[in-house]
């Protein structure tokens, strides 16, 4: 199961190479049209989360799978109809997130940490529900971005001499896998945007 970033590393390395197909055609329609199929991104974004959380509560073993796309497919389901609403309360668990993470790794541990990424969440939530394409063209633009580098992943393992340069690049340095997503999600971000005024679009 997967469970982790290298776990993906290391199953788009054992991954047939047609695979990039997919991946990079999926990941550049969410970068640059994202904005336009925000609904079916907000439901596959829970698909992805019930799927970890399965995973995660169900443990190692040969039920893991099983509870693993069970869950995915009940949080994907529950999403679909107050879509609105289920945009808001992702940009909440995204903030969230985020600031718990940042929060552990500065030691703040216990009852401290919970309140601080509740509150987290609640303003997030609150900040997507006002500015929902803002949230919309990030998270398309993200998921997108890492679609993209998957697939130029899964090429990239045939050519062993620039993939043993990337991944020592990414070993030696925290720095190289967020900037290879960042890069590609801020200038589809600013894309998106420049489309949205463009056509004058209301999400």
């Amino acid at each position: 199961m997967i469970m982790s970033l290298t776990d993906w590393v290391n199953y788009l390395q054992t991954s047939d190479k047609l695979l990039c197909v997919p991946l990079c055609v999926g990941g550049l329609a969410l970068m640059f049209f994202g904005w336009r199929m925000w609904k079916s991104t907000v439901v596959i974004s829970y698909g992805l989360i019930g799927l970890a959380v399965g995973a995660t509560v169900a443990g190692p073993g040969e039920n893991q799978l099983f509870y693993a796309i069970g869950a995915g497919g009940l949080l994907a389901l529950l999403s679909y109809y107050p879509v609105n609403h289920s945009l808001a309360l992702l940009g909440g668990l995204i903030g969230g997130g985020f600031v718990m993470t940042v929060l552990e790794s500065a030691g703040v541990h216990g009852p401290m940490l919970w309140v601080m990424g509740g509150l987290a969440l609640f303003s997030s939530a609150a900040v997507a529900f006002i500015n929902r394409q803002f949230l919309v063209i990030s998270v398309t633009a993200f998921i997108g971005a890492v679609l993209l580098m998957s697939g130029l992943t899964v090429l990239a393992v045939h050519f062993p001499t620039l993939f043993g340069t990337l991944r020592y690049m990414s070993n030696n340095s925290g720095i190289v896998v967020p900037f290879i997503l960042i890069v590609p999600t801020v200038m589809s971000c600013f894309f998106q945007v420049a489309e949205v005024h463009k056509t004058n679009a209301q999400l």
